[in-house]
């Protein structure tokens, strides 16, 4: 019998709610990962909820204000600083937060529950949550997904503002930490600081050619 995978094994299932994942700052040289896991109702459809990559800033502030604060949306959010990432790798360190912040929304709710990673098509099983189906474009196929990448987006932008604010110069109120071209002439000018991702390259030899005592990765 053919094994019902992806969206099939969504549209099949008559679990009473759907717990979703996504992250926000994998590919960033600064700042944390940030990894957002939603419970809601399996019936669960709001008009306004969708990729987060697709909305407005002002979009996406209105629907994380609505969504945060209401019932029976739950969720819970996995933290991974820039300097776990350098001790973990951003790999292992992004399996463990997926994991973390799943596990925690799954003990949110009472009954049988859809279990949806945006991604990894082939790799939940690395993850080790049972049974979690991983979906690419799940942010924009799957509500409880949708939104948890909008309250991680949020929840990330508002604190790499406040890092803007306490590392001026590198802009990170407007790139969030990319190695966009004016990211990449701050790091050049100024050297990176202490919120940047010290194993990845062009950090690690912007420290090294500077004989930075940064460069100390524990």
């Amino acid at each position: 019998m053919r094994r019902i995978t992806g969206i099939s094994a969504i549209d099949h299932s008559t679990a009473e709610w759907v717990v979703g994942s996504d992250e926000v700052g994998y590919g960033a040289w600064a700042g944390p990962l940030v990894v957002c896991a939603v419970a809601v109702p399996r019936a669960f459809n709001e008009p306004g909820i969708g990729d987060s990559k697709k909305l407005s800033e002002s979009q996406r502030e209105r629907v994380f204000d609505r969504f945060t604060r209401s019932t029976p949306v739950r969720h819970h959010l996995v933290w991974v600083s820039n300097s776990d990432i350098d001790r973990e790798g951003v790999w292992p360190a992004l399996l463990r937060a997926h994991r973390e912040a799943l596990v925690a929304a799954l003990a949110m709710v009472d009954g049988t529950a859809l279990k949806v990673v945006d991604g990894f098509p082939n790799g939940t099983k690395d993850i080790g949550v049972q049974d979690a189906i991983g979906l690419p474009k799940a942010d924009q196929l799957v509500p409880a997904v949708s939104l948890a990448s909008i309250i991680a987006k949020v929840t990330r932008d508002r604190y790499m503002q406040t890092q803007a604010a306490l590392y001026p110069g590198y802009g990170f109120g407007a790139h969030k930490g990319y190695g966009v071209p004016e990211h990449q002439r701050a790091i050049r000018e100024k050297g990176p600081c202490e919120i940047h991702r010290k194993s990845y390259a062009p950090i690690r030899d912007a420290l090294l050619q500077e004989d930075d005592p940064l460069f100390t990765i524990s």
